[in-house]
């Protein structure tokens, strides 16, 4: 039995929040969404690397494993415009 729970919804996010806006509360949460964006750059990077192969490969896959597992949101950019 894992002991890891599943991730929090951005509804129960947002329920937590209007629960209780406490200064810590509101501080955690600005970290989650933080710690999301790094989730999500990394499942972006990783994407356009091609396929897995050696031991970065490895290291990959072992990523791979995690951001599968838990909640992400996949953010898209607008496109940056050529100066």
């Amino acid at each position: 039995m894992s002991r890891t729970r599943a991730p929090l919804s951005i509804e129960q996010l947002k329920e937590i929040q209007g629960r209780n806006d406490s200064p810590d509360v509101l501080a955690l949460l600005w970290e989650v969404r933080r710690l999301r964006q790094i989730a999500a750059t990394a499942d972006q990077l990783d994407r356009s690397l091609g396929p897995p192969v050696g031991m970065p490969g490895l290291l990959r896959a072992s990523l791979r494993v995690q951001l599968d597992g838990g909640y992400m949101v996949v953010m898209r950019l607008p496109p940056t415009k050529p100066e």
